[in-house]
């Protein structure tokens, strides 16, 4: 039986079943290439730490997104959170200083351009809920906030991104 193989742009040959099979494999190299993509756009010294696809969508769509919006004053954060929600697939990469949101391409991976960050200090990890379908509230904290939603096939990316929002940001 042969094994099918593709070729990448660097060249490196890799077996399509193993791919398909093998969803650790195709996170690590979106993540890498998302930590690509997003080096230009990277502070001094700003390090990424992970890097998920998600649909991007209305904070308030809960109980405690209501909660928590009562608790924070709504001037100007609700902007930003609107505009990151008119693009619903994104990959979110999180550094030590900052959440970046790019756009999702067609085929599911990082896109080039930067549609918006926020300080990580300005970043509450406001709920976490992993099961079927897993899902990450953030709160801003100059006013609303967005959730972040995944298929059972990217829980383990969820976890990872959820593992880096509950670490402290660096000053």
């Amino acid at each position: 039986m042969a094994v099918r193989t593709i070729s990448t742009r660097s060249g490196a040959l890799y077996d399509v079943g193993r791919l398909i099979l093998n969803g650790d494999v195709v996170q690590q190299k979106l993540e890498a290439r998302a930590f690509e993509y997003v080096a230009s756009y990277l502070q001094a010294g700003e390090q990424p730490v992970a890097a998920a696809r998600a649909v991007v969508g209305k904070f308030s769509a809960s109980r405690l997104g209501t909660v928590v919006k009562q608790g924070i004053a709504l001037e100007a954060g609700g902007a930003l959170a609107a505009a990151l929600t008119k693009n619903r697939k994104q990959f979110v990469v999180v550094t030590d200083r900052r959440v970046l949101f790019l756009p999702q391409t067609f085929l599911g991976g990082p896109g080039r351009n930067l549609l918006g960050e926020v300080p990580r200090d300005q970043v509450t990890l406001a709920e976490k809920k992993l099961g079927l379908v897993s899902l990450l509230r953030l709160g801003f904290a100059a006013g609303d906030g967005v959730s972040l939603t995944f298929p059972r096939v990217d829980r383990r990316n969820a976890e990872s991104l959820a593992a880096a929002l509950e670490q402290a940001p660096v000053a």
